[in-house]
């Protein structure tokens, strides 16, 4: 049988700590673990092609995506795990993506600045719109979306509230964010992406159904 790239022997410890960290009332680190190994087997030829790599920027680049993709797989494990424990489904759980954030944020902020209530934003959405239907999890409650929303949002650093609140309140195109925050237009579309995902991250990161 063939065996795991020793540095997958490095990988694993460290992605099974950071699932194990939120999971370990409903996974044991060794069951966590089992399960990595087991993934990894099942493809473990290209696992080890991509850590032979020469280049070792490339190869640097390899791990990082074995282990995006093997948190991945064991958190899939794990919540399987949890919601077995727990006495619900795994599609009971409820996950966003960038897209919905950011066709919703505009009415999240104007709640903010306006120092209006929630329920005032979910009133200006139009019906059906701007969430991608039948998600493992988004629940079909665009209020409670709409709150999520703006709890993260209010989570963030002010820069980066003000990043978002120039791009999707003000409608500053990247150009205009450039100037105004003193960067480059490539950096500002950085900027404004980071402070997507931060928001994202904050509202629990994306389905690792997908």
């Amino acid at each position: 049988m063939t065996e795991p790239h020793p540095v997958i022997n490095d990988i694993v410890p460290s992605v099974v700590t950071l699932v194990h960290r939120r999971y370990r009332k409903y996974v044991d680190r060794t069951d966590l673990t089992q399960e990595a190994y087991a993934w990894v087997m099942t493809r473990i030829s290209y696992f080890n092609g991509l850590l032979a790599e020469e280049n070792e920027a490339v190869r640097l680049a390899n791990q990082r995506r074995i282990g995006w993709q093997m948190k991945r797989a064991i958190e899939r494990y794990a919540r399987k795990e949890k919601a077995a424990r727990s006495g619900y489904q795994t599609n009971d759980e409820t996950f966003y993506d960038v897209i919905t954030i950011a066709q919703l944020l505009p009415y999240v902020i104007a709640s903010v600045v306006n120092d209006t209530a929630i329920e005032q934003a979910q009133n200006l959405v139009n019906d059906g719109t701007p969430r991608k239907p039948a998600a493992p999890a988004e629940g079909g409650n665009l209020l409670a979306t709409l709150i999520d929303i703006k709890k993260a949002y209010e989570l963030l650093d002010e820069d980066e509230k003000n990043i978002l609140r120039l791009r999707y309140h003000e409608n500053y195109t990247l150009q205009q964010l450039s100037e105004t925050i003193e960067c480059a237009v490539s950096t500002a579309d950085r900027r404004c992406g980071n402070a997507l995902r931060k928001l994202l991250n904050f509202m629990g990161g994306e389905s690792p159904y997908q």
